[in-house]
């Protein structure tokens, strides 16, 4: 028992720490200078969505996959390496800690993003199909109501739900081509649980009416959104 906690404490710590690269915060400085902060502007976040409307479509994919290979990359390794797999725990402690790492990166002061993308990167390696239904959901509800936020909470919504159906199908019926072990069934659970509960302000604001669609800009030449000369700006990652 001690070897296998100190192995997923390995994972949990090498994870998070990969998660925690900013690459939408490093963006901002590369392309507007030292003294930029691109958590000053829209959403406040270091994610790919709020690096679209901040800094263009170029940086944006930049940082999307950058953000993606995040949760890729740990829970990958967990995968592969004996060692960091711990008896099947490994993949699933490897990408909620990913996905903390990039909520609360250690390198910028624990302000990060929501963590779509990585943790999306982490369900890629654990569920690829369920990947696929996730991916499904947020695609069809951004092409049909132009919202990233109510694409995000209802993918991972999808992926919670087919996470349960799925696991207590394979309970029935082990033959069934998809596999739900208990600890791919804890990520499942958890993290897209995480995301659906960093996106609580945009819920409001999709509740309200308020929330932004995607192209919408956010013109960086003003004043940051938690000036008190613009205190009103603010969208979601």
């Amino acid at each position: 028992m001690p070897i296998i906690l100190g192995q997923l404490f390995l994972v949990a710590v090498i994870a998070y720490l990969w998660g925690s690269i900013p690459a939408g915060y490093w963006m901002g400085k590369l392309l507007r200078g030292r003294d930029f902060d691109i958590r000053d502007y829209g959403s406040h976040k270091i994610g790919a969505t709020n690096v679209l409307r901040t800094l263009g479509r170029g940086p944006a994919a930049v940082v999307f996959l950058f953000d993606l290979s995040k949760g890729v990359g740990p829970t990958l390794l967990a995968v592969l390496v004996p060692f960091l797999n711990a008896g099947g725990w490994g993949p699933a402690i490897a990408g909620v800690a990913t996905l903390l790492g990039h909520c609360f990166p250690i390198f910028i002061g624990f302000k990060g993003g929501r963590g779509v993308l990585t943790g999306g990167g982490a369900l890629l390696v654990i569920s690829p199909f369920i990947f696929l239904i996730s991916v499904v959901v947020i695609f069809v509800t951004i092409a049909t109501t132009r919202y990233v936020s109510l694409g995000s909470v209802l993918g991972s919504l999808a992926a919670l739900v087919s996470g349960l159906i799925f696991f207590f199908v394979d309970l029935a019926v082990p033959s069934f081509f998809i596999h739900v072990t208990f600890p791919d069934l804890l990520f499942l659970v958890i993290a897209p649980a995480l995301v659906i509960i960093f996106h609580y302000d945009n819920i409001g604001r999709l509740l309200s009416g308020t929330e932004r669609k995607i192209g919408q800009k956010v013109q960086v030449e003003e004043k940051p959104a938690s000036s008190p000369a613009n205190p009103s700006s603010n969208i979601q990652a």
